[in-house]
């Protein structure tokens, strides 16, 4: 929500209250917060390349721990998700959103165009729990949640939303933008708090009709029109002022409303829309219904399995549940893309279908996506349902999904991504859903057009220098100076787009695996994408034929062979793909290696069969429904010793694993993996 002309209001009121802020809980607006720490950094973080992740946790770390030193006592409250009577709104702002990415897109965004990065939310939330910082996800709007919770503990709200000037906070309402964190002094944070008391005391206005004079002013839900404003101003006029004319209108409703003191909101709202010539009972009802939205009340819960609420309110599921299921929608906020081609969505869309198919049945999903360059348009999706026996299925229901056997969640999982019977045994656990998530994206992002060769080998390679950079240094390196340099050049529509989709699958992937009580661990995504840095190294190893080698040689033996094996898993997509479309029988966007009761596909059953050399392969076998052909092989040498989970070294998290478990991939039933070899030597030379 939103109150129009309040924050300069009470700027100019100076009923603001300087204190040394510590020893005392805090309701915050979460948000809020991470708006405002991503956007005001400095400098300031990437939104042009798809987000600074790593610089942004970083800064959640630094803001949490000057909380710990002033012995303040956060709870984090999380938006769920707007409610259907705001839709109009909601789709004003994600229009302005779309303008927004869009001039971003094109290099030509001004100061105040900013656009959140896809994951921010997920990355604050990992952060969170990472820091033991209590949590509570709401099921719509964060504010009236965070109202309540205040006046629980009683301790203020922290925020920089303008409806906190409304909410009757008992310890009042810290404004975030004044909220010197970074400036701790004598074990305190320097801050103003506003109060209610003192507001209305300033303006001579009841307490209790500050909701009134919210629905007046406008809001979310209300709004006078310009003719009817200018009635109330000529009614109760104001000897102009310097600096007060832009809140003459919210300057002439507290006159009104002062004439009303002692009578009830109703009165006042009445009174003052006949006023300004507006007497109908549905005009009444209307900015009646506005200012109750501020009535402290703890908000319905919606009609969800208990363990799905749970979840929910601990952050340990998206949100977007809420909506899916209750609204039957999905709102796919807008991206820095390529606006000339289809929506990045496109890419993951097969991941949503698994997703709706677990929440919904086969009852279609809305979603709201961009098409073309200026709207966003609703558009109805078919869910997919998991390739697996009815009795499965029954326990695939949401009701008790989170009681289903494991293995059974892998394979829906799995069978989302396309990659059933993937071996990852040799993956370090921090990375396995992050390769399924890129191979799906690989395969996909070569079914695309793309103008110059070797394009999406340069992204894919990119991104997968980027993990392991990520999980060597925990993601310091990739704010180094290239990052800069690549901020400095205009942006690359082809990579943008690339990437945009990499994370929207991603994303997307993250959501599937929470819903599915996370068969595979949820990897940390602040460690896995800096966009400066990545469009930066993309650029070079397209350009420059010797640059992946020589990145390639800079990492430690065991990184060296986790890269191999990473851009083996990845690669492998390809063949089974091909294979796929050879039978006819694949439906991705038409085609691919993806099974699912939305398709014709069947079943595979993998066996594992080690070979006398010692190499390990998957030979594909029929199914009890169909046949397939023989001679799919695994991408991976058998060793004798595993790949050691993360070990720490200097504080510090890095992979690595043991000379001679080089991965390589079988092509056929006649190759000796050769043939692969030789195609990798010629890649490195």
């Amino acid at each position: 929500m939103g109150v129009k002309g309040m924050k300069t209001l009470v700027a100019e009121s100076d009923t603001l209250e300087d204190v040394g802020f510590k020893d005392s809980a805090v309701i915050i607006d979460g948000p809020n917060l991470y708006y405002s720490l991503y956007f005001n950094s400095e400098p300031k973080l990437d939104q042009q390349h798809g987000g600074d992740y790593s610089a942004f946790s970083g800064l959640v770390c630094r803001f949490f721990s000057s909380l710990r030193r002033c012995n303040i006592k956060p709870l984090v409250v999380l938006d769920g998700g707007a409610e259907p009577v705001k839709n109009k709104t909601v789709g004003n702002r994600l229009k302005d959103k779309l303008q927004k990415a869009k001039r971003l897109s094109e290099s030509r965004a001004g100061e105040w165009d900013n656009i959140l990065p896809p994951l921010v939310k997920d990355v604050f939330i990992q952060v969170l729990q990472e820091l033991q910082v209590e949590i509570q996800q709401c099921f719509g709007e964060a504010d009236l949640t965070a109202a309540l919770r205040a006046n629980e503990r009683k301790c203020p709200v922290l925020s920089n939303d303008s409806d906190f000037y409304i909410f009757d906070v008992q310890e009042g309402f810290l404004s975030i933008d004044g909220f010197q964190w970074e400036s701790v002094t004598q074990g305190a944070i320097p801050a103003r708090r506003y109060r209610i008391s003192q507001f209305c005391r300033c303006f001579n206005v009841d307490e209790k009709h500050m909701p009134v004079f919210a629905a007046l002013s406008g809001n979310d839900y209300s709004q006078l029109e310009k003719e009817d404003i200018k009635r109330l101003i000529r009614r109760y006029p104001e000897a102009q002022q310097p600096g007060g004319s832009s809140t003459c209108r919210q300057r002439a409703i507290l006159r009104l409303l002062g004439d009303f003191r002692g009578k009830t909101p109703e009165e006042a709202v009445t009174a003052a829309l006949q006023l300004a010539g507006r007497s109908k009972q549905e005009d009444i009802k209307l900015f009646l219904n506005s200012a109750q939205q501020y009535a402290l009340k703890e908000p319905p819960r919606p009609n969800l399995p208990q363990w799905v609420i749970q979840e929910i309110q601990r952050g340990r599921l998206t949100s977007f549940v809420t909506s899916v299921v209750i609204q039957k929608s999905m709102t796919l906020t807008p991206l820095v893309e390529d606006f000339s081609q289809p929506s990045s969505y496109s890419a993951s869309l097969r991941i949503r279908q698994f997703f709706y198919g677990l929440l919904l049945g086969s009852e279609p999903c809305t979603e709201y996506d961009r098409e073309g360059t200026e709207d966003m348009r609703p558009k109805q999706v078919t869910p997919v349902q998991a390739g697996v026996t009815p009795e499965e299925l029954q326990k695939l229901e949401l009701e008790h999904l989170n009681e289903a056997p494991e293995d059974l969640r892998h394979t829906v999982l799995y069978e989302a991504l396309g990659c059933s019977g993937l071996d990852l045994e040799h993956i370090p656990d921090q990375l396995k859903l992050t390769l399924c998530v890129t191979r799906f994206w690989f395969w996909y992002q070569n079914r695309q057009q793309n103008p110059l060769e070797g394009f999406n080998m340069s992204c894919l390679q990119a991104l997968v220098l980027g993990f392991l950079q990520g999980n060597t240094d925990g993601g310091s390196a990739v704010r180094s100076s290239p990052g800069v340099v690549a901020a400095r050049r205009p942006l690359q529509a082809g990579a943008a787009h690339a990437f945009s989709r990499w994370l929207t699958c991603l994303r997307q992937s993250l959501h599937l695996n929470q819903l599915l009580r996370f068969p595979l661990p949820e990897p940390q995504c602040c460690r896995l994408y800096c966009g400066p840095w990545l469009h930066q190294l993309q650029n070079q190893l397209l350009t420059d034929s010797n640059a992946f080698r020589e990145s390639r040689e800079r990492l430690q033996d065991g990184e060296r062979e986790l890269l191999d094996r990473a851009l083996t898993v990845i690669q492998s997509a390809g063949q089974e793909a091909d294979e796929e479309l050879a039978r006819g029988r694949g439906q991705f966007m038409g085609r691919g290696p993806f099974r699912g009761r939305a398709s014709a596909g069947r079943q595979i059953k993998h066996r594992r069969l080690v070979s006398a050399s010692g190499s390990s392969l998957i030979r594909a076998i029929p199914s009890p429904q169909g046949g397939t052909p023989e001679g799919l092989r695994s991408p991976y040498r058998e060793s004798s010793q595993p790949l050691r989970s993360p070990c720490t070294r200097d504080g510090r998290t890095f992979f690595h694993s043991y000379q001679n478990n080089f991965p390589t991939r079988r092509t056929g039933p006649d190759d000796d993996g050769r043939e692969t070899q030789k195609k990798k030597n010629r890649q490195t030379e």
